[in-house]
């Protein structure tokens, strides 16, 4: 009974070396590739943030002027129904000097959005009698995004499977499995054209006239995997 417990025991020692010994030769033959296809897509959309802005003493005054100016360029942009609003960030901060409270500052923003750019530049001239601009970037809708993006990973494949076919070749194999594959993709961060530090420093009384030349951004797609040769 003892010599069989040795054996079995003997067996059971060997039997991970074993398996170790089969993954080493498993894993003798696997590379990992890497592609990249990359497009400068043209931006399609426009984004504008505006702002009203009001400072006194009386805060319930300033936060009902801010809200009829808010209101007012809501009703305007209800008229037209592809510009996207959204509105942002309301604030009432007190103005201090010397630990005491001598003012109010009430400020509310609104985002708009569209692909409409002439339609929005035209609603930009009108709005800017009453509120302020803060911001404008240009960014690729999701329809496009995703429309440029399918063209790209088809791209990304087929040179992965070249360059996989063109190693397997060199090596003097005759083919290859796909062991791993990983796809992702990336875009270049908006770039906004107008900060409102930059508007502050002109004329407050002027229209800012936006630049529609929405320039591009680089949307790339990764693939990335291990290959087995055979």
């Amino acid at each position: 009974m003892r010599l069989n417990n040795s054996i079995l025991i003997a067996i059971a020692l060997l039997l991970p070396c074993s398996a170790i010994a089969h993954d080493a030769v498993k894993n003798y033959n696997q590379i990992s590739l890497e592609v990249t296809s990359s497009a400068d897509v043209n931006n399609d959309t426009m984004i504008v943030s505006l702002y009203v802005q009001e400072e006194g003493t009386e805060a319930k005054l300033l936060s009902d002027e801010v809200n009829k100016k808010i209101n007012w360029a809501l009703r305007l942009l209800k008229q037209h129904g592809n510009i996207k609003v959204e509105t942002e960030s309301y604030s009432t901060i007190p103005v201090y000097n010397k630990n005491k409270i001598i003012a109010w500052r009430v400020k509310q923003s609104i985002k708009l959005q569209t692909t409409n750019m002439p339609l929005m530049s035209e609603v930009l001239g009108e709005l800017q009698q009453q509120l302020k601009l803060s911001n404008i970037s240009f960014d690729v809708s999701r329809a496009k995004r995703e429309q440029e993006t399918e063209v790209l990973i088809d791209q990304a494949l087929s040179a992965y499977n070249k360059r996989a076919t063109q190693i397997a070749n060199k090596l003097q194999r005759d083919n290859f499995k796909i062991v791993t594959m990983h796809v992702s993709t990336t875009t270049s961060p908006v770039q906004p054209r107008y900060r409102s530090s930059r508007i502050m420093m002109a004329d407050a009384s002027a229209s800012i006239k936006p630049d529609v030349a929405a320039g591009d951004r680089l949307l790339s797609v990764r693939v990335s995997g291990t290959i087995e040769l055979e």
